[in-house]
C-alpha cells in the first residue's frame, strides 16, 4: 500500500492512499465465504450453488462490500504508520475502481492543531470590581419575595389591573383566518410583563371577568416570524380568572423559607451578599480572561477543525433552543430551526474553541496543573455558599458526570490567574448597578455595530450591482466599417 500524507486547511490531513488490487481480490474471496453458507439460489439447496455461480449471483454485494473493508482497513493502517491522531471519522472522496488495477482514493481526518504560542505575557486588559451594596441585597430580597408569590383570586373589584395574572383563552386571526401559534385555551398571563407583542397586554387592563373582546394589534416589523411581521391581526380574547398578587413579609420566618438553614434574615442577607459578590466576580474574571485569551489568539494564530467549532455551535444552539423551550415558546413555529441556531454561532463557537486551545496550551507551557486540593477547594467553597454538605456536592456532580467539567473551570481558574499576573490590568471599581448598565450599553453597541455592518455590505453589493447594470457595453466597430468610414 502506498500512501502520501499532505497539511489540508483547518488542520486537517489529507492521505492519498493507493491499494493494490490483490488485497481487495482477497477481502471479495472473504465476503464471499461468509456468504455462501447462506446463499439462496434459485435451482440449488441453500448454501449448496457452486462458489463461481454464487460470485457471479451476489457481485454487486461482494464487490461493495470488500471494496469498504479494504478502503477502512486501509484507512487505519495509514493513520498509524503515519502516527496520525485523528479526532474526527475519516472523510473519504474521489474513490478510483478498476478491474486489475490499484484502488486509489483520498482520506481527510481532523486532527488537533499545532499551537505555538511564541507571545502571552505584557498584554492590556481592563479588569472591574464590583462593590456589592445593602441596595442589592434589598433588590436581591425582593426578587425572592417576588418569586415566592401565592396568586390569589380578586374578590374587591372585577376588572384587570396592572399587576394581576389573568387566566385567559386567546385565538389571533389574519385576515379572518387563525395563524400558527396564535392559539391559547387557560393561558396564565401577567399583565405588564410584556411577554406578548406590544398593545395586547395593555388591551387586556379594564377587561371584567367572563368578558370576550376582540384586540386589533400590529405586529412588530421586526417580528421574526416574516409572515407576521409587520401585519394586521386580531385577537379574540376571553378573560377566566383575576388574580392578584400576594407578597410574603420579608422577615426572619421568611428568610428560614427561603434557605431552610438560614438562622434568620441577617444570615440570608449575608449569604445573598457572598453569592452576588461571587457571581459578579466570576462575570468580570470571564470578560477580563477574554480580552487576555483574544489578544493571544490574535497574535499566534492557528487554524482549528471545523468538527470542533461544529461541535461547539451545536452546544450553543441546543442551550439556546432550551431557553425557548423552558419560557414554553416553539422556536420552530416563529422560524427559528436548530441548524439556524447552529450557523448564527459559528464564529462565537470557533472563537471559544481557540481560547479553549490556547488555555490548555499555557497549562502545558508553564506546567500549571489541576491537583485534589483544588477539587477539594471548589467542593468546599461550593458547599458553603449553597448550605450542602462537600459529599452531597460530590456525588450530584459524580451522578450527572459533570466533574470533568469541574476540572476544566478549575484549571482555567488557575490559568486566568496565571496570566493575569502577567499581563498589564487596568482597574476600574463599579456598583452593580452601574456595571449592568454598561453590559446593556456594550450589548445595544453591539447589535448595532452588527446591524451597521449588515446595512454597509447591503449597500456596497447594491451599489456594485447597480454600477454594473450601468456600464455601458464595450462596442466593437468592425475593421471593414472603419474602412468605409475613412
Amino acid at each position: 500500500m502506498k500512501v502520501q500524507v499532505n497539511d489540508a486547511e483547518r488542520s486537517q490531513k489529507e492521505l492519498l492512499v493507493e491499494i493494490p488490487y490483490e488485497v481487495f481480490e482477497t477481502a471479495a474471496d472473504k465476503e464471499l465465504d461468509t456468504l455462501l453458507p447462506k446463499a439462496k439460489i434459485h435451482g440449488f439447496r441453500p448454501g449448496k450453488a457452486p462458489r463461481e455461480i454464487a460470485r457471479k449471483q451476489f457481485s454487486h454485494q461482494i464487490k461493495s462490500q470488500a471494496i469498504e473493508k479494504v478502503i477502512n482497513e486501509a484507512v487505519q493502517d495509514a493513520l498509524t504508520s503515519n502516527n496520525i491522531m485523528p479526532i474526527s471519522q475519516a472523510h473519504i472522496s474521489d474513490v478510483v475502481f478498476e478491474e486489475n488495477k490499484p484502488i486509489t482514493f483520498t482520506a481527510k481526518v481532523d486532527v488537533f492543531p499545532k499551537v505555538e504560542l511564541n507571545k502571552y505575557k505584557d498584554f492590556n486588559f481592563k479588569k472591574v470590581t464590583v462593590e456589592i451594596s445593602d441596595a442589592d441585597i434589598e433588590d436581591a430580597l425582593i426578587s425572592l419575595q417576588e418569586r415566592d408569590m401565592t396568586y390569589e383570586p380578586v374578590e374587591n373589584r372585577d376588572t384587570v389591573q396592572k399587576g394581576d395574572v389573568t387566566v385567559i383563552d386567546f385565538e389571533g386571526k389574519k385576515d379572518g383566518v387563525a395563524f400558527e401559534g396564535g392559539t391559547a385555551k387557560d393561558f396564565s398571563l401577567n399583565i405588564g410583563s410584556g411577554q406578548f407583542i406590544p398593545g395586547f397586554e395593555d388591551s387586556v387592563i379594564g377587561m371584567k371577568k367572563g368578558e370576550t373582546k376582540d384586540l386589533n394589534l400590529t405586529f412588530p416589523k421586526e417580528y421574526n416570524n416574516a409572515e407576521l411581521a409587520g401585519q394586521d391581526v386580531v385577537f379574540t380574547v376571553t378573560v377566566h380568572e383575576i388574580k392578584e398578587k400576594i407578597k410574603p413579609e420579608i422577615n426572619d420566618d421568611f428568610a428560614r423559607d427561603i434557605d431552610p438553614n438560614s438562622k434568620g434574615l441577617d444570615d440570608l442577607k449575608s449569604k445573598l451578599k457572598k453569592g452576588l459578590q461571587t457571581e459578579a466576580d466570576k462575570a468580570t474574571q470571564l470578560e477580563a480572561f477574554g480580552q487576555i485569551l483574544e489578544q493571544i489568539v490574535k497574535e499566534n494564530p492557528f487554524e482549528v477543525p471545523y468538527s470542533f467549532v461544529k461541535e461547539q455551535s451545536d452546544r450553543l444552539a441546543f442551550n439556546a433552543m432550551n431557553q425557548f423551550y423552558q419560557m414554553g415558546l416553539n422556536p420552530e413555529q416563529v422560524g427559528i430551526s436548530f441548524e439556524m441556531m447552529a450557523q448564527r454561532y459559528i464564529s462565537q463557537a470557533e472563537e471559544q474553541v481557540k481560547q479553549a486551545i490556547v488555555i490548555n496550551e499555557v497549562a502545558k507551557l508553564e506546567n500549571i496543573a489541576v491537583e485534589e486540593e483544588d477539587i477539594n477547594n471548589f467542593l468546599s467553597f461550593h458547599s458553603e455558599l449553597q448550605g450542602r454538605t462537600v459529599e452531597e456536592i460530590r456525588k450530584e456532580l459524580e451522578t450527572q458526570m459533570q466533574m470533568e467539567s469541574v476540572r476544566n473551570d478549575v484549571l482555567g481558574d488557575k490559568v486566568y490567574k496565571f496570566l493575569a499576573g502577567v499581563n498589564k490590568a487596568e482597574e476600574t471599581k463599579m456598583t452593580k448597578k452601574e456595571y449592568e448598565k454598561s453590559k446593556t450599553a456594550a450589548t445595544e453597541n453591539s447589535e448595532s455595530d452588527k446591524k451597521e455592518e449588515k446595512t454597509k455590505k447591503k449597500t456596497s453589493a447594491k451599489k456594485a450591482e447597480t454600477e454594473a447594470e450601468e456600464k455601458p457595453k464595450k462596442t466593437r466597430t468592425s475593421k471593414k466599417k472603419e474602412e468605409t468610414a475613412d
